[in-house]
């Protein structure tokens, strides 16, 4: 199964995907964080196939997290 993690800070846009991709869920293991430290601490357990990372977010921004 692909593991997928999407990261934003704004919840409603975490919340929309959830809702989009649904359908998904059988297909994708998927992981929704609010921010870049959680988004580490996630891959930190379990890598990822993919990451959707907002670019500007309050902290640690989408570049750092993907460095």
């Amino acid at each position: 199964m692909i593991r997928i993690v999407f990261v934003d800070d704004e919840i409603n846009v975490l919340q929309a995907m959830r809702r989009t991709l649904h359908g998904m869920r059988h297909e994708w293991d998927m992981e929704f964080v609010l921010s870049g430290a959680a988004a580490l601490e996630a891959l930190a357990k379990a890598a990822a196939d993919v990451l959707v990372c907002d670019m500007k977010m309050p902290g640690m921004d989408g570049w750092h997290v993907l460095a």
